[in-house]
């Protein structure tokens, strides 16, 4: 599908944008903000890719966790330099969540989800009891700080800027990565696995291999999400990684679209936006957000990223409809 013009400037615009958004933006509050905001749209973008095979992934926090856990324990335990260990803190969970997929991928709808919330519980209570190797829920602290050095160019990541364009620049890779992928062969095959997998298994294409394959893919970019956080937070305790954390990132992933990358960003902003001015309401935090989101499942199935669509066709019909209701009016006075 050939792109607007518009749909092609305005993604390069905005990149610009958040890189010179530092200089003029002085509130240490909001860089935070929107570095987070990047991490949970890495998080979110490997929900989407999962819901596009048809899985339900509630332990995204999980691999997040343990790619900030791999940074901890080999800079602090084994004096590993932050540059090699970054590449590590993706392969370590990508190849744990494939280990997980191996037993549970060939679990169909809701059963892969309850698997990943047990999933979530014990890696949690693995990190809360494991204190030889976790330190349990006091956790690591502190986290050194990495050094970059190019040719003459030092940058010391003493600060929160440094981090704010590491997490940039992961979040436009990640995102970068999973648009040419949502429209090549490999997307088109993963979309064919969640809407009809027997139909695509009579091809000879394995289904279970594409399902491992997008699973593995999400934890890795996860696990990198991890070693960005863990250094910025200076701290990695388990009480980061939770459960309702996945919950949140899944609803973000709805309430944006299910049937589009850019639903998961829309969503994911959404969700931090609603996050910041709802921590005054903690206690109903819970119903408002299932309020939200059953509003979304009755009046915008395809999430917000579809509203503007549902929007032009519901004016194209009320147009037709006044179209039609004056010829008849013509007719009659005929």
């Amino acid at each position: 599908m050939k792109l607007q013009r518009w749909q092609l400037y305005f993604p390069v615009l905005l990149v610009i944008f958040l890189l010179v958004l530092p200089v003029f933006m002085h509130s240490l509050r909001y860089l935070s903000l929107l570095d987070q905001l990047f991490l949970n749209i890495v998080l979110a973008m490997g929900v989407f890719s999962l819901w596009s095979v048809g899985l339900i992934n509630a332990a995204q926090p999980v691999f997040f966790g343990l790619g900030a856990y791999t940074v901890a324990i080999l800079i602090i335990r084994a004096h590993f330099p932050y540059w090699v260990v970054f590449p590590l803190a993706g392969i370590i969970p990508a190849v744990i969540g494939a280990m997980l997929g191996f037993i549970s991928l060939k679990m169909k709808g809701a059963y892969f989800l309850f698997v990943t919330i047990a999933f979530c519980e014990l890696i949690e209570w693995g990190w809360s009891s494991w204190n030889g190797l976790f330190r349990g829920n006091e956790g690591y602290f502190p986290i050194p700080q990495p050094v970059l050095k190019l040719f003459s160019l030092r940058v010391d990541f003493s600060g929160l800027t440094p981090y704010y364009y590491l997490g940039l620049i992961l979040a436009v890779v990640t995102c970068l990565f999973y648009f040419n992928l949502h429209g090549s062969r490999l997307g088109r095959v993963w979309e064919s696995v969640g809407k009809n997998p027997d139909l695509l298994a009579n091809t000879g294409i394995s289904v279970f291999s594409q399902k491992e394959i997008c699973l593995v893919v999400s934890c890795f970019f996860a696990g990198l999400a991890g070693a960005v956080y863990a250094p910025y937070m200076t701290i990695v305790s388990p009480t980061a990684f939770t459960l309702w954390d996945g919950i949140w990132i899944v609803l973000g992933v709805l309430v944006g679209g299910i049937f589009s990358p850019v639903g998961a960003i829309i969503g994911t902003v959404f969700m931090a936006i609603l996050t910041t001015y709802l921590t005054r309401f903690s206690n109903t935090q819970p119903l408002i957000l299932g309020g939200i989101l059953v509003l979304v499942l009755l009046f915008m199935p395809s999430g917000l990223f579809g509203l503007p669509g549902r929007i032009k066709n519901k004016i194209k019909e009320l147009t037709a409809d006044n179209v039609v209701q004056s010829e008849r009016k013509k007719t009659l006075g005929k």
